[in-house]
């Protein structure tokens, strides 16, 4: 293997690692989060297993609340593009 090959390689490596990372500090904003919700609502009274079920659930509706504005955003350039074109052939009559 020679030099260039093995530096290709220790970058592949950190760019996994970089991801691999932030997807640790996602996960653990979400479980934090979660922790946070639990221990306001029942101080003392719950288990870890809870914890990991109400973060799933929050990145869960996260994840739906993102392609619920991704199909916003389109619907609304789609309503927009169909209006132009609307109001250009009434003015082009």
């Amino acid at each position: 293997m020679n030099l260039l090959n093995v530096y290709g390689n220790m970058q592949k490596k950190a760019a996994l690692d970089k991801v691999a990372r932030e997807r640790v500090e996602i996960l653990t904003k979400y479980a934090s989060l979660a922790e946070e919700m639990l221990s306001e609502k029942y101080k003392d009274d719950y288990q870890e297993q809870d914890v990991a079920k109400l973060a799933e659930y929050l990145i869960e509706r996260d994840v739906e609340l993102h392609d619920a504005q991704e199909k916003i955003a389109e619907y609304t350039t789609a309503g927009k593009i169909m209006a132009k074109a609307f109001l250009d052939e009434v003015n082009s009559k």
